[in-house]
């Protein structure tokens, strides 16, 4: 049980947070200087490929378009980590109950 909840916070919370800090704190506001289409954009390509070509890639595009555009009119990553921890949590649920089934 401790480990499921330890995987719990790993996953829903701190994988979050970090990833955010990185594209969105780090990457989107970089490449914001050029443009707010290639700081969205450009963040975005940039997490969806480091979420891999597989079946995850298509939900990683929609959690990094939301969560760059909420980092370009917030310019603040928190409103983010919570977008990507509602993104994060059920499936992290969902792939629990898989197993356990």
């Amino acid at each position: 049980m401790l480990s499921l909840v330890l995987s719990a916070v790993f996953i829903a919370v701190f994988l979050p947070f970090s990833e955010e800090l990185l594209y969105r704190g780090i990457i989107t506001k970089a490449l914001l200087r050029y443009s707010p289409f290639v700081g969205v954009v450009g963040s975005t390509v940039i997490f969806a490929l480091m979420h891999g070509i597989n079946n995850t890639f298509l939900a990683a595009v929609v959690a990094g378009l939301a969560t760059a555009e909420i980092f370009r009119r917030s310019r603040s990553i928190w409103p983010g980590v919570v977008v990507h921890v509602v993104f994060n949590l059920p499936s992290f649920l969902i792939m629990v109950f898989i197993s356990a089934g």
